[in-house]
């Protein structure tokens, strides 16, 4: 069995090996200058490298010295212009890109690194969420869903769910493949969340053989057809339910508790500045709907209350498969809560800290939205796993403080410095007394 080396050079390597596997929608040429290869490739460095300009910044190093960083580093050949790689890759749909999350994902489990990751009795939780990267009032594509205002207005959207694992220990998440919210084959309704989920499910559940896994999902999620569908795979699940959504459970909830058949434990927590109190309520059986049959479900609820003066700090229930024990409920409710991270070190970092999700790289007029957003998903899946087993790359981002500047710094020495490889730019930055090739900018 491969042993997967989840150095930078070993991810690339495997990267290299999946491009290889893609098929060139080109008609073969002898005019054909740049190869799908360095198309690909070219984005990913972008996204990488967190800047559009790297490449650019690359091909003038080439023209002073005759050779560039994208060379040495990502293993491009001739570097394209942004323009050339989305008219390439606009025809080559997304799938072929999740092989590497794949790969990643077994190395990760069969080095011991997502032991870090579990709950539960050894569950990995998995979070599921929906989000938007891309709208418009003007530019569509097949794959766009629409949105009619009130007043008739239409406008075209991206959407995807974008699963991460997660943890209430652990800060990072650990992005698993997309699954586009788009219209399918055969189907006037359009796409929406949950049956994207139920496809990525589907797709997916293969993956994780052996592995207990725990979905989390909010409100929308935690309908009948979707908890069965998630057993049906042999998935726990932990999913939001408010009482708005849920009538009927929440009857059983209110009659149960006037019966004092409601289970209740608290715990007193001292948060840094003050004492929070918790209180948690918990049922075991209770039906999901008031349709027949009705599955039935444990259901849980977490109250914080500020302890000096009764400030509600946070409030929410959920369902789920897991049995509840005075014990348990709270490390159910804990697993719950992590699904914030999805927001908060998944979508807010993709959006906010160098990624720029929102950001039209591209539109295209088939798949190239998807793809990028993909590539995009796999640089961050890249630095995640660089942070958990590269020691130099730890020291480096330790060394620099912020994410930004830490690529800021990167993209400011492959402007001007030539390297050898990954490991050669880092010992520079940890060592300048490494010897580096510095190129005429004149």
């Amino acid at each position: 069995m491969e042993v997967q080396d989840l150095s930078f050079i070993g991810m690339l390597s495997y990267f290299h090996r999946a491009i290889a596997g893609m098929v060139d929608p080109r008609s073969a040429s002898n005019a054909t200058r740049y190869s799908l290869k360095d198309a690909v490739l070219g984005a990913f460095a972008s996204f990488f490298m967190q800047n559009e300009s790297f490449l650019e910044y690359q091909r003038q190093l080439n023209s002073r010295c005759g050779r560039d960083n994208a060379q040495s580093l990502f293993g491009l050949v001739n570097i394209p212009t942004i323009e050339q790689i989305k008219n390439i890759l606009d025809r080559i749909a997304a799938k072929p890109l999740f092989s590497p999350f794949k790969w990643i994902y077994q190395g990760l489990r069969e080095q011991g690194y997502l032991r870090l990751f579990t709950a539960l009795d050894g569950n990995l939780l998995v979070a599921l969420d929906g989000t938007q990267y891309y709208d418009s009032e003007k530019i569509s594509c097949p794959c766009c869903s629409t949105r009619t205002s009130k007043q008739g207005k239409v406008t075209y959207h991206h959407q995807a769910i974008l699963p991460v694992i997660v943890s209430p220990d652990q800060k990072s998440v650990i992005s698993l493949p997309p699954e586009f919210i788009t219209p399918q084959d055969g189907s006037e309704k359009q796409d929406c969340e949950q049956n994207a989920a139920k496809r990525w499910i589907a797709s997916h559940a293969s993956w994780f053989e052996g592995q207990p896994i725990t979905l989390l999902g909010d409100d929308l999620y935690s309908r009948q057809p979707m908890a069965e569908y998630c057993l049906e795979h042999h998935f726990n699940f932990i999913f939001v339910c408010l009482p708005s959504s849920h009538p009927t459970l929440y009857e059983w909830v209110s009659f149960l508790e006037a019966n004092q058949e409601v289970k209740t434990t608290q715990q007193r927590r001292w948060n840094g500045r003050y004492f929070e109190i918790w209180d948690y309520r918990y049922l075991n059986q209770v039906p999901l709907r008031e349709q027949q049959p009705a599955l039935l479900v444990n259901w849980c609820e977490v109250t914080v209350k500020r302890e000096s003066d009764g400030q509600l700090l946070y409030r929410n229930s959920w369902i789920t498969n897991h049995d509840l024990t005075p014990q348990r409920v709270i490390l159910v409710c804990a697993a719950g809560r992590s699904r914030w991270r999805t927001e908060n070190e998944n979508h807010n970092v993709l959006k906010t800290r160098g990624y720029h999700l929102e950001h039209n790289f591209g539109h295209g007029q088939q798949h190239l939205s998807s793809f990028l957003l993909t590539l995009n998903l796999l640089a961050f899946l890249f630095h995640t796993v660089l942070h958990l087993v590269d020691e130099r790359y730890q020291r480096a981002r330790m060394q620099r403080g912020t994410r930004r500047g830490f690529f800021n710094d990167v993209l400011c020495l492959t402007k001007y410095l030539l390297f050898e490889g990954w490991h050669h730019l880092l010992d520079f930055m940890l060592d300048e007394a490494i010897p580096v090739t510095r190129v005429n900018s004149s």
